[in-house]
């Protein structure tokens, strides 16, 4: 469980770095504000079209090395980014970070189902709790980082060479993990899961992940902008992203003691959808109380994201089960949501202002509600017997 969290630190400083740095950003390289979307839009581009690689490369070389090598090869490349000379090679290394993410998701699940088969929101709120933690520690930091270390490429690198932290604590915590076992009690193969292509309730569960996941990049991206608009300095609209993330942190504590207590988990997704709602109605009508309203968005963005990584888990029957489902989840999912921080980006330079696209991310929030809603426990059992 500490291992999940600490190599999972590594996996979203990247993508949490660069909203509160985006105004230093663009005058350093004299770009839009499109092109620092773009900045996080690749990565969750490339965490859709590339989580099918995560079970294949877990085939290959086992979850333990596999996860190893996706989170280290994040930080090496935020590295390398930090310190390229132009716009073009800085994209170019925003991919290789996002597919070194991409592979990490659908491992983790794996790793989780196959390991912790009785306690699988807490397995996933370890992990889920950890990428909470890493985007938090990464927006309240980079800002006085870069103040003090003389710019966003020192700032960025920084927090990628912190990153690498995480990949040796996973790597010393779990030496000598033993390999999965067959009935016979003989060591078995790791298998490469199929995709679940057939079975319509991954699908949906991808949908709901989509939603979440447009809104969470969009806010993650821009929310600090947002504020700077309305005359915050830089740094306490980076620290609202931050608390924003520790709220989530807190609810990704919560869920596998509601869990555990009979709550269902639709009441736990239904729930989290309410908050993000409110949250994000707060942000906009009433932005003086901003405290409140990001301690709502990010307790149900948090809450949110540790139930719809578990449910794979619940419609599964094994670890390469997990994987495959969990797999089509993000395919679907990170397709869904990489348009939003270029496309509120550009709703940003097309009109001056953040307001429209915070209107359209709280109409996308509230579809999640009757999404979660439809989850019932009959169709996840159902679920969980099909076959395809």
């Amino acid at each position: 469980m500490a291992a999940l969290v600490l190599v999972s630190l590594a996996l979203r400083p990247q993508l949490a770095g660069i909203g509160p740095l985006a105004g230093e950003i663009v005058g350093d390289l004299g770009v839009s504000h499109a092109f620092v979307g773009l900045l996080t839009t690749i990565p969750v581009l490339c965490m859709g079209l590339f989580a099918p690689l995560g079970p294949v490369l877990a085939a290959r070389f086992g979850p333990r090395a596999a996860i190893a090598l996706a989170a280290g090869s994040v930080a090496i490349a935020g590295l390398l980014r930090a310190a390229a000379p132009g716009d073009v090679p800085i994209l170019a290394l925003t991919f290789a970070i996002g597919i070194a993410t991409a592979v990490a998701g659908p491992i983790l699940a794996m790793f989780v189902r196959g390991a912790l088969p009785d306690h699988r929101v807490a397995g996933t709120a370890a992990y889920a709790g950890g990428t909470t933690l890493g985007q938090a520690l990464a927006a309240g930091v980079v800002v006085p980082v870069a103040v003090l270390l003389g710019g966003w490429r020192a700032s960025i690198a920084a927090v990628s060479a912190a990153s690498l932290l995480g990949v040796v604590a996973w790597l010393a915590l779990t030496a000598g993990t033993a390999p999965a076992r067959g009935a016979d009690g003989t060591a078995t193969p790791a298998r490469r899961p199929r995709l679940p292509v057939r079975r319509p309730i991954v699908w949906a569960l991808g949908v709901l992940f989509g939603t979440q996941s447009a809104v969470f990049y969009g806010t993650n991206a821009w929310l600090p902008s947002f504020y700077v608009e309305r005359g915050w300095s830089a740094e306490a609209a980076a620290a609202l992203l931050a608390g924003s993330s520790l709220a989530g942190l807190a609810a990704i504590v919560i869920a596998p003691l509601a869990s555990r207590r009979g709550m269902e988990r639709r009441e736990l997704l239904a729930t989290a959808a309410g908050s993000i709602v409110v949250g994000l109605g707060g942000v906009i009508l009433v932005p003086a109380l901003a405290w409140l309203w990001v301690a709502l968005l990010g307790g149900g963005l948090g809450l949110m994201f540790t139930m719809v990584l578990t449910l794979p888990t619940d419609v599964t029957r094994d670890a390469e089960g997990a994987g495959g489902a969990s797999a089509l989840v993000m395919l679907v999912g990170y397709l869904v949501a990489s348009a939003a921080p270029f496309l509120l980006g550009a709703v940003r330079d097309a009109t001056g202002s953040f307001a429209v696209s915070l209107w359209a991310l709280l109409a996308l929030a509230a579809t999640m509600l009757p999404m979660s809603w439809a989850l019932s426990p009959d169709r996840l059992r159902a679920g969980a017997q099909a076959r395809g």
